[in-house]
């Protein structure tokens, strides 16, 4: 049982997994950070210049384990809290959009998803914002699977892409 209360060691091995994995790719790593109302079991930073983004991007992954993910709501705070975290906490002197931008990878792992959740995330890109990007992903422990906004908007188009590759070669099930 965790400190919130939360019974989630069915997660502890996926967890682990994923944050030696961010470790090796060079990712800094923080566990068990409290970002209320929700705890984020990972938080993942690596930053890089980048000559396709024009600059420095800075990469956040925040992962927090969950059960019962019943409605598009939660899934909405949940990316939008992360996603503020991301924005007050990358250490770039560049300011954005002037050298410098952020992805900020809202994760929730979870069993499984109903499927007008995994319908939704597939739908729906996540609110837009000056130099940075909110790309918010679920993972299916059960199902082995990962969801995210498969679209390609307009805005940002050159980069979605190399975002949906970024998703499934970090997160996804062959990342190891």
């Amino acid at each position: 049982m965790l400190s919130d209360g939360r019974d989630l060691g069915k997660f502890d091995s996926f967890l682990n997994e994923l944050s030696e994995g961010f470790s090796r790719r060079g990712f800094s790593v923080k566990r068990g950070v409290r970002l209320d109302p929700y705890l984020l079991d990972i938080v993942a930073v690596a930053s890089a210049y980048e000559v396709s983004k024009f600059g420095k991007m800075t990469r956040f992954i925040t992962v927090s384990a969950m059960d019962n993910v019943d409605t598009s709501d939660l899934v909405k705070d949940f990316s939008s809290h992360a996603t503020k975290f991301s924005l007050d906490n990358r250490d770039s002197l560049l300011p954005r959009g002037l050298g410098g931008s952020l992805i900020s990878i809202p994760t929730i792992v979870s069993e499984g998803f109903s499927e007008e959740i995994k319908n939704w995330m597939g739908r729906n890109r996540a609110p837009r914002h000056w130099a940075a990007f909110e790309f918010p992903v679920l993972i299916s422990t059960v199902d082995r699977q990962v969801y995210y906004y498969k679209k390609t908007p307009l805005w940002g188009a050159a980069y979605y892409g190399g975002f949906r590759k970024f998703v499934e070669e970090v997160l996804g099930f062959g990342q190891n």
